[in-house]
């Protein structure tokens, strides 16, 4: 293996243990599970309640932990008092604890001679080995060895094996914990434990938001005998057993899940017996093989970087991971399932980020993202109705039922772009898979409910011949109360278009489509007075100075942090791509030279505060032919969660970079339009200067094809059955297939 499929933690460092948690979550779509330690670290409660106001995320600061347990079963949520509803940490199912000499192991107060923690990214597999010492002076080799299933999604199993230098004595612990807090709160009205059979513990949890969850463990060990110790919070198996040079220690724990929301109900007894008839090395295998298939789908190979390399594939792998297969009651939170700091909730990054990396490469995933929306209009219309308008809004931050749990209400009040940002993803889903029909049935209801709000929202202000939307906060975030921020009215826009088009579909009257058909033309793009440059909003170029080399002090940092948000909204800052991201979408819409004006005019205004910047940028950059400035991004986005003296894991991944990544190696680096900016499959290359290859698989219009990028030039292969159109470079070719 080599080191591009497998990232590495060694030592064991304190400071760095959250990220790494954020960083080596194992999950199967089904069950995630943070990578914390087996046998935890030591004055690190995981019961302290606290309070979480409502603030920006981007800038909050969390209270300080060493380790933060995390198991999330997407779609199971409670009702916090400040911050609505958010998915629920479940109880912790990895303690798995040897005892040596009575010295427990702990791997900051004890004496750790050697360390190494592996992430296999290929086959989902978390590895550990190390080197203990106990005070007593006895050495003792212990291996971890943990997966979540990909064949038995509901599944977590673990192995631990121990071998000392010298005969000995160990203890093992194993258990199950439920005393865990959610953002510092309690979700669990009930915690029911208790012993299953003579080596099991079956717990079971109520939640706050009515779901009930229960997880059962088995723990098995050569000639162990297991003693039963149950809390009010946390039960645990024990064992005393021999170890030595000659005699290692396998011990075996095996946990499965179960929760009320689940479609096809089974006993975690059930899954537990099945697993029984299959060792751990075959469970594995059967695990590692399912990863490879999904690998085939999506691998994005670059060579001549083995940083940009890694980093890709880590990203793919939380991409892969994250994803609720066949469930469109849920989609992906901004964490990925690897953090509850944005409460597992849903936000335009579904559509705007996500679901290219799942159209392209797995369409039937991308298929639930689109139906997640569509299955929750009904959530969507009381957000409108709230506002006093008719048809349907879109929240800011979603829950499973669609129903606005944004607490801040500068945000749910003026992010509205998410309700056309839906349809656009809508479209892209119809347009890529070349199902027209889709936009056709029941989406054809959301999106005339929608256009129906759109036409509420606009407004008529006095002397002007055009509708405006005013009030609303773009991309940017930073300028949260703008007129016209012209992100926001191309997307309506495009949707209300869409919905003049298929609207009879969905109940819209001709007269409503003829409507809807004036207003999407009439919305304007604001300019300034020479009309080459794009404004992000009606006056945003008489907006005051930031003042960057004045209040910016800390670069390291984010701007947001160091100044009052009354200054943020007052001057010319930008949190993220905001023009620069209406341009990347519709490309044919501005001149090159309008581009480059953006480019100009923006990039020295914006903090990149958000993580959803440097990967729009180097997409930008790339297509400007700004080669040196698109690397740049590519090293920001591409080190956020991997490179862990940042830190930036420690409350989670960054889901949406992960995906802005595979967009700028796919839609910047290899210059591939999506199938909304064109009908054949296009590609326009500019590698980066340290890269000899970039290749990858996609799906256009149904029909699996490679692209391979090299200095020497571009090779397309139709892996599909029929004969495909691309154009390369401007050429137009017709490929047979291969």
């Amino acid at each position: 293996m080599t080191s591009s499929w497998s990232i590495v933690e060694s030592p064991f460092r304190s400071a760095a243990a959250m990220a790494y948690e954020g960083l080596f979550t194992l999950g199967s779509g089904y069950l995630h599970v943070r990578g914390s330690l087996e046998e935890h670290l030591s004055d690190a409660p995981q019961n302290v309640e606290y309070t979480r106001p409502p603030a920006d995320v981007t800038s909050e600061r969390f209270p300080e932990a060493k380790a933060k347990w995390g198991t999330y079963v997407p779609g199971i949520f409670g009702d916090h008092p400040l911050l609505g509803r958010e998915m629920v940490n479940l109880p912790f199912l990895l303690g798995l604890v040897p005892v040596v000499d009575g010295e427990r192991l702990d791997v900051e107060r004890g004496v750790i001679e050697e360390y190494r923690r592996e992430l296999s990214l290929d086959s989902a597999t978390l590895r550990r080995a190390l080197r203990w010492r106990t005070h007593a002076g006895t050495v003792v080799h212990v291996t971890f060895e943990r997966f979540v299933s990909g064949t038995r999604p509901q599944m977590c199993l673990q192995r631990m094996t121990l071998r000392a230098e010298r005969d000995t004595h160990v203890v093992v612990h194993a258990g199950l914990d439920a005393d865990v807090r959610t953002n510092g709160y309690d979700h669990f009205t009930a915690v029911e434990l208790s012993p299953a059979n003579a080596n099991g513990i079956d717990c079971r949890v109520r939640t706050d938001g009515g779901d009930e969850v229960r997880l059962m463990t088995r723990v098995s060990a050569r000639a162990a005998s297991w003693r039963y110790e149950p809390t009010a919070w946390m039960a645990t198996l024990i064992t005393g057993l021999s170890i030595s040079a000659d005699r290692e220690l396998v011990v075996e724990k095996r946990t499965a899940v179960v929760t009320s929301r689940d479609r096809q109900p089974v006993e975690p007894a059930t899954l537990l017996a099945d697993a029984e008839r299959r060792s751990f090395q075959e469970l594995h295998a059967e695990h590692a093989d399912h990863w490879r298939r999904r690998w085939e789908s999506c691998d994005v190979v670059i060579e001549g970087d083995e940083r940009s390399q890694l980093a890709m594939r880590a990203s793919l792998y939380h991409l892969l991971r994250c994803h609720v297969t066949g469930d469109a009651r849920v989609a992906i939170d901004p964490k990925g399932y690897s953090g509850d700091a944005y409460w597992g909730r849903y936000l335009w990054d579904t559509e705007m980020f996500l679901l290219p990396f799942y159209l392209y490469t797995d369409p039937a995933r991308a298929r639930t993202l689109a139906d997640f929306r569509v299955n929750t209009l009904d959530g969507a219309r009381p957000n409108a109705a709230r506002y006093g308008y008719p048809g349907a809004r879109y929240a800011w931050e979603s829950d499973d039922q669609g129903r606005e749990c944004c607490p801040n209400r500068i945000y749910a009040d003026n992010e509205v772009h998410v309700t056309a940002d839906v349809v656009y993803g809508l479209a892209h889903y119809a347009r890529a898979v070349s199902d027209p029909e889709y936009l056709r049935g029941p989406a054809a209801q959301l999106i005339v409910e929608t256009a129906r709000y759109w036409m509420k929202r606009l407004d008529q202000r006095p002397g002007k011949d055009h509708p405006s939307l005013l009030g609303v906060m773009g991309p940017d975030e930073y300028t949260p109360t703008s007129d016209n921020n012209a992100y926001t009215n191309r997307m309506v826009a495009f949707a209300l278009q869409l919905a003049s088009e298929i609207g009879r579909d969905g109940g819209a009257t001709n007269e409503e489509r003829a409507a809807f058909a004036r207003a999407a033309a009439a919305l304007p793009i604001p300019r300034a007075a020479d009309r080459e440059l794009v404004l992000q909003c009606d006056g945003f170029d008489r907006l005051a100075d930031p003042r960057f080399d004045e209040l910016w002090r800390d670069r390291r940092k984010t701007f947001a942090s160091q100044v009052p948000p009354e200054h943020l909204h007052r001057s010319r800052c930008l949190k993220q791509a905001d023009v620069l991201m209406l341009m990347m979408l519709f490309p044919d819409e501005f001149s090159d030279a309008e581009l480059r004006r953006a480019w100009d005019y923006y990039l020295p205004l914006t903090t990149h505060d958000s993580s959803l910047s440097a990967g729009v940028h180097a997409i930008v950059a790339a297509r400007l032919g700004l080669m040196d400035e698109a690397w740049s991004f590519w090293q920001s986005a591409s080190g956020l969660d991997v490179d862990v003296e940042r830190r930036s894991a420690a409350e989670g991944v960054h889901i949406a970079n992960a995906a802005a990544l595979w967009q700028a190696a796919v839609f910047g680096f290899a210059g591939m339009r999506t199938a909304l900016q064109a009908d054949v499959l296009t590609l326009r290359p500019r590698l980066p200067a340290t890269w000899s290859r970039l290749a990858f698989p996609i799906v256009w219009h149904g029909c699996p094809v490679y692209v391979d990028v090299t200095r020497g030039g571009v090779t397309v292969t139709n892996r599909g059955p029929h004969p495909l159109e691309v154009r390369v470079h401007d050429e137009p070719r017709r490929l047979a297939p291969q």
